[in-house]
């Protein structure tokens, strides 16, 4: 037994037998600086855990983001096929030639297809020129319409949910120049 309490006392920190206050006092203040580190690496892993959480939303709305501007541009590119088809049908003179209603189920069907993940065509004739859904191809000076009005459209416009995926290509009204009266000329 006396191995333990020379042991006892060759440690420091530790209560001495004999009831020193010192070893009480530096026991006290271990236990203070331990809990002190404790709450410090608590607060760290809270932080840290606070961190990770955001960086999980952080890198799923990135996923979200990519994913729907992905699905935007692709969408994008099936749009001049649309109008090809459309373009086609147009000018196409037989009613009733087969290959004319089989564009036609084709055109349909890209529709669908279109309007199945949101896309929706934007009308813009007679409404005011607005740089966030037209792009203006050409100016025409006009009495009939106040300035800024889409008076054609050459190519449509489309949108998916609130974001314009394709701006559309649209003639816009001027003021149409009035000549200024000849003045008389001093002689």
């Amino acid at each position: 037994m006396a191995e333990n309490t020379t042991d006892v006392e060759e440690h420091p920190g530790n209560a001495a037998p004999n009831g020193d206050s010192r070893g009480a006092e530096q026991l006290a203040a271990d236990r203070d600086a331990a809990r002190a580190e404790v709450a410090e690496w608590r607060d760290k892993y809270v932080r840290l855990l606070a961190e990770f959480d955001n960086f999980r939303k952080r890198v799923r709305q990135d996923f979200e983001l990519q994913r729907t501007l992905t699905k935007e541009l692709v969408l994008a590119d099936l749009l001049p096929i649309v109008d090809d088809l459309e373009r086609m049908l147009a000018n196409a003179a037989d009613e009733n030639d087969p290959y004319r209603r089989g564009a036609e189920l084709i055109r349909e069907k890209l529709k669908g297809f279109l309007q199945a993940h949101g896309v929706e065509r934007m009308s813009s004739q007679g409404k005011l020129f607005n740089p966030a859904e037209h792009d203006a191809l050409l100016v025409r000076p006009t009495a009939d319409f106040p300035p800024g009005t889409v008076l054609e459209e050459i190519t449509p416009g489309y949108r998916m949910g609130e974001r314009v995926i394709r701006h559309a290509q649209v003639v816009v009204s001027e003021p149409a120049e009035v000549e200024p009266p000849h003045e008389a000329s001093e002689a």
